[in-house]
């Protein structure tokens, strides 16, 4: 399994979009082994790139909420200890990260699209919409467990 990387700190411009433009697999770490070709079909990659991402994502916002970075990982919104509305700010939009290699092309800036759904996993987690947490008890995220309520996450059912 690949290993998580640290984090880099958090770029203040955005790009057209309104996106941290160092979001993308650059940042994460996890595209430098994989042919572009294949970082355009996230979907179509092992499971442990999966769940790199998934966890890569969760801790992220993570990272944030606690205070332990400034600014968000998507929008980059800076805030020491972000609100609720810091964290809905920084993560709007997130439906067209997760969408990304199925429904639209993959974008290089962007986080691949299981950080997105994972991140979208961790604020219903943290505003108390679901009790499923977004990260199982053997520290594996949507794609490779087998805690059954995690792994539907991943399944989308």
């Amino acid at each position: 399994m690949m290993a998580i990387v640290g984090t880099a700190a958090y770029p203040a411009a955005m790009d057209e979009d309104g996106f941290a433009p160092d979001a993308g697999v650059a940042r994460y770490g996890y595209g430098e082994e994989l042919h572009p070709e294949d970082l355009a079909r996230p979907w179509a990659q092992p499971g442990a790139w999966k769940d790199n991402a998934w966890l890569r994502g969760v801790r992220d916002l993570l990272e944030w909420v606690a205070g332990d970075v400034t600014c968000g990982p998507l929008r980059g919104t800076p805030a020491a200890r972000p609100t609720p509305w810091d964290v809905y700010a920084d993560t709007s939009g997130i439906d067209e990260i997760m969408r990304q290699g199925s429904r639209c092309p993959v974008r290089p800036g962007w986080p691949p699209p299981q950080s997105g759904e994972a991140m979208n996993a961790t604020v219903h987690w943290l505003d108390s919409k679901t009790d499923v947490l977004p990260v199982c008890e053997h520290a594996l995220g949507a794609y490779q467990c087998g805690c059954q309520d995690l792994a539907r996450m991943g399944t989308g059912s």
